[in-house]
């Protein structure tokens, strides 16, 4: 199960863009340090760490690419939608 979810991934603070993609998490970690200590990033080197899975990484780039749609708009949780959540 800990192999699934292989693809590591930097996001802007507004979840807006992908910024970096690693194999493992101290991978990431040095190309965001990396970046803040180059002075790259915005919003002060501020980013978002997330973990997926290979197939769910691909789906988001194709959706991020063919409807321009921001990331935290094709990144949603499939069994956890806001808007199907009932309350009692």
């Amino acid at each position: 199960m800990a192999n699934q979810y292989n693809i590591f991934i930097a996001v802007d603070f507004f979840n807006a863009d992908i910024l970096f993609v690693a194999n493992s998490s101290g991978e990431l970690s040095r190309q965001v340090i990396k970046a803040i200590e180059n002075h790259e990033l915005q919003s002060e080197g501020a980013v978002r760490l997330y973990r997926t899975s290979y197939q769910s990484f691909k789906m988001i780039q194709r959706l991020m690419r063919n409807y321009r749609l921001p990331f935290h708009q094709v990144a949603k949780p499939r069994e956890y939608q806001h808007d199907e959540i009932k309350y009692a």
